[in-house]
């Protein structure tokens, strides 16, 4: 597995190598795929240049180098879908809550004990529910989430939820970011202190920090489970239809509905998100009028943008990649929704990028999802959020700054953060918001769930 592991990333190094200077990996979709850059003034040659969308509001392409971006984006895919010891490689990676078990959101000790009673000599996993997003809530009687029944400004949920429609959550970090958090950054107090030593700024493990060493990078999957429960009609473990990835967890049959990548393979990051073309679970991919429609010119045969209902076709080259990296055949049925890897495209319009089922029961209105732009807010505020709540702005913009778009658009030349005295940057990351103010107040929590 070390082996694969390690060949995997000198693949990716090769990849960025190659989007840093524009060599694609398919000559059929170069000319499609690459817009001409407008000339640019002196006043904005700082700004982000080009990534890949997963918008496609005209039929203009708004990606420079997206074969090689969706190429990665599919590697990153192979390596954590792969299998090892009868898991998927990143289910053998740590989870969030075991970085500190009182983050908020996780599972209390009451409620593990509970689970792992009930689950007797089987693997025990602490799913959980999401803390982002104006309407997360857990459901009652479980720590997993209620999915968004409700219309959000208009857009309709899916018409097969069940009443009791939940989904649980999980968040997986590599080894060398687990390893990084756990030393210095478990509470929001330690990580103001790292950051004061640093200019104000923690910067994971990656491209940026330790040059081409890229078995280094810092990597995290976000996965959404959702349970039979949740649909009318629904699906069943295995899957029949051999188009969703299941397991019996905890006793209970669920299918693997959205998965994101982030990773520092690149300088700033990267971010990909992906979706399986299953109706029951993800009946609203690629809409248009929800988060963008879907774009992938490497892992599929179109060099265009797809929408709802729209049908792209998996590409050879992925599927024999799949193939001899020994994926479970299901996965052939799963697509990248699209990458991102800068807040604005070539003409400085906002990048959208979404995955219809965890932007969706975030509560995310349509039109207004960007990973990028979203997550470049993670900062701690340094002023201690009340009891058993993250940290004060968590999961959103500052007030007047954008949801969608360049988030440094008031200081384009600094380091790329509201400007809020005794700030801390989390890079990329919001679950580091989710973390106890101090372990003072992580023994609080601890004693109140006993």
């Amino acid at each position: 597995m070390k082996n694969r592991i390690r060949v995997s990333a000198a693949l990716l190094l090769i990849v960025s190598v190659a989007a840093c200077f524009g060599v694609y990996s398919k000559d059929r979709v170069e000319a499609a795929t690459r817009p001409q850059e407008p000339e640019k003034s002196a006043a904005t040659s700082q700004q982000p240049t080009v990534n890949m969308s997963a918008q496609a509001a005209s039929a203009e392409p708004e990606s420079l180098y997206g074969p090689s971006f969706a190429f990665l984006a599919w590697n990153l895919f192979l390596q954590i879908m792969a299998p090892t010891d009868g898991s998927l490689t990143f289910e053998t990676w740590t989870e969030q809550c075991q970085l500190n078990p009182n983050m908020i959101g996780c599972p209390s000790a009451a409620s593990v004990a509970v689970t792992v009673k009930a689950a007797g000599n089987s693997k025990v996993r602490m799913l959980h529910g999401s803390a982002g997003g104006p309407r997360a809530r857990k459901m009652a009687g479980s720590d997993c989430g209620a999915m968004t029944t409700t219309a959000i400004e208009g857009y309709p949920p899916p018409s097969n939820l069940t009443p009791s429609a939940m989904f649980c959550e999980e968040v997986f970090v590599s080894p060398v970011e687990a390893a990084f958090v756990k030393r210095d950054l478990v509470t929001l107090v330690s990580q103001q202190a790292y950051g004061k030593e640093r200019y104000g700024t923690i910067n994971f493990p990656g491209t940026e920090t330790n040059d081409t060493r890229l078995d280094l990078d810092s990597l995290e999957v976000k996965v959404d489970w959702v349970p039979v429960t949740s649909y009318n009609p629904t699906f069943a473990c295995p899957d029949l239809t051999n188009s969703l990835y299941t397991e019996t967890i905890n006793g209970t049959c669920y299918a693997l509905a959205a998965i994101h990548i982030t990773s520092k393979v690149m300088p700033r990051w990267l971010w990909a998100t992906f979706e399986p073309n299953n109706n029951i679970t993800n009946p609203n991919r690629c809409d248009p009028k929800l988060y963008g429609t879907c774009f992938d010119p490497w892992g599929t045969t179109s060099a265009q943008p797809y929408g709802k209902g729209q049908t792209a076709q998996q590409s050879p080259e992925l599927h024999q990649a799949m193939a001899a990296a020994h994926l479970n055949p299901v996965f052939n049925n799963y697509f990248l929704t699209g990458v991102q890897t800068e807040f604005v495209d070539n003409y400085g319009k906002p990048i959208q990028l979404g995955n219809s089922f965890v932007e969706f029961n975030q509560g995310v209105p349509p039109g207004k999802s960007s990973c990028m732009t979203c997550h470049q807010y993670a900062h701690f505020d340094g002023k201690q959020p009340s009891q058993g709540a993250p940290e004060n702005n968590f999961g959103r913009p500052p007030h007047g700054w954008p949801s969608i778009g360049y988030a440094c658009n008031q200081n384009q030349n600094g380091n790329c953060l509201p400007e809020v005295p005794n700030s801390t940057t989390q890079d990329f990351s919001w679950m580091l918001g989710l973390m106890p103010y101090s372990d003072a107040g992580a023994k609080t929590l601890a004693d109140k769930s006993q």
